[in-house]
């Protein structure tokens, strides 16, 4: 939670990747707070008035989580809304605004990212296509799965797209 809180206001994309690896903690944990409590949240050391605000934080989560059927896959509803103001601002500083410093990372990454979405169900946006793509990449490296060079150079790429779109997404939202 604390780490969450810390992300969501320093690093937007750090926060979606994290909550997703919370998602995915929850779902090995089944579901089942005291095996969140026993095998998570008791290796933080935290004091018992933060394990509280924890706990219940986790809760949250496992009640949002079964409330919109997300047991066996996908994300919570408001980690796919900022997902979609990401996508707007990306296509905002693309179109309206034609950033200067944005259009060259995003022209830079541009045909990873076209490999990407190739990749992707249902048509899913540039953003969506390079978040699912860099949370991929996030589970193969956990794994300590072979990652070739031309894959970590395409990444490379895009996370310095994504850094750039993150600063502006808080930038944005400071004036808000």
């Amino acid at each position: 939670m604390f780490i969450a809180q810390e992300k969501k206001k320093n690093n937007i994309l750090e926060y979606i990747l994290y909550m997703w690896q919370v998602e995915n903690i929850i779902r090995a944990c089944r579901f089942d707070i005291n095996i969140i409590k026993s095998n998570v949240i008791s290796q933080y050391g935290l004091t018992e008035n933060d394990k509280e605000l924890v706990v219940d934080w986790y809760s949250d989560l496992i009640h949002q989580m079964k409330s919109q059927n997300l047991q066996q896959s996908g994300h919570l509803a408001f980690t796919r809304d900022i997902i979609t103001e990401l996508a707007l601002l990306h296509q905002t500083l693309l179109k309206n605004f034609q950033d200067k410093s944005y259009n060259p990372l995003y022209n830079n990454a541009k045909a990873d990212i076209y490999d990407l979405q190739k990749k992707q169900p249902n048509n899913a946006t540039e953003i969506e296509a390079c978040v699912n793509g860099m949370f991929s990449l996030w589970i193969l490296k956990l794994e300590k799965k072979e990652i070739s060079q031309e894959t970590q150079k395409s990444f490379q790429r895009i996370s310095k797209m994504l850094t750039r779109l993150g600063k502006n997404y808080h930038e944005m939202m400071k004036q808000k």
